[in-house]
């Protein structure tokens, strides 16, 4: 058990060097949420949040190094998506916004676990929830383009009220 311990303590500080004040969030990412949603309408791209325990959660690391890290991932994510960072650390303080932003966005999609992924369209409409999968960037992309959920209007409207009203009611317009 103090084996365990140690090694959590470890992996704890390991991480902590990596993401400092200056490489927060990674490069390619925002933790701006408003600022997301104004980009995606305007550029008609979808934006991936990636619910992740960045400090902590050993899958989140895995999903990081073996996908959103990977030339072909950041290749599709510059013409496709709008990357934004919604992370729960245990070590790296978060400013009060970020962290108010942080819990509604887990609230609105009932997060349990991490990593989580949402993906919503442009128009704040969630069309997939996925995780950590293997096979790499290219299973994750193929994951991303063939298993939207594809929902009738009314439902596409019901969630896209949920959202935004949760955002605007809690965080303010973009």
């Amino acid at each position: 058990m103090k084996i365990r311990n140690i090694i959590a303590a470890l992996m704890i500080l390991y991480s902590g060097l990596f993401l400092s004040a200056e490489a927060y969030p990674p490069e390619g990412w925002s933790s701006d949420l408003l600022s997301a949603i104004r980009e995606s309408e305007e550029s008609g791209k979808d934006i991936l949040l990636n619910f992740t325990g960045s400090d902590w959660c050993v899958w989140c690391h895995r999903l990081m190094d073996e996908i959103f890290e990977t030339e072909e991932f950041l290749s599709y994510a510059e013409e496709n998506l709008i990357l934004v960072f919604l992370d729960y650390p245990k070590g790296i303080k978060l400013s009060e916004e970020t962290q108010k932003q942080n819990q509604l966005m887990m609230s609105l999609f009932g997060v349990q676990g991490f990593p989580s992924i949402w993906l919503m369209d442009s128009e704040q409409v969630p069309v997939l929830q996925t995780g950590y999968q293997q096979g790499g960037a290219s299973a994750f992309i193929q994951t991303l383009e063939q298993k939207r959920i594809v929902l009738d209007e009314s439902k596409r409207k019901e969630f896209q009220s949920i959202v935004r009203n949760g955002i605007k009611d809690n965080l303010g317009s973009w």
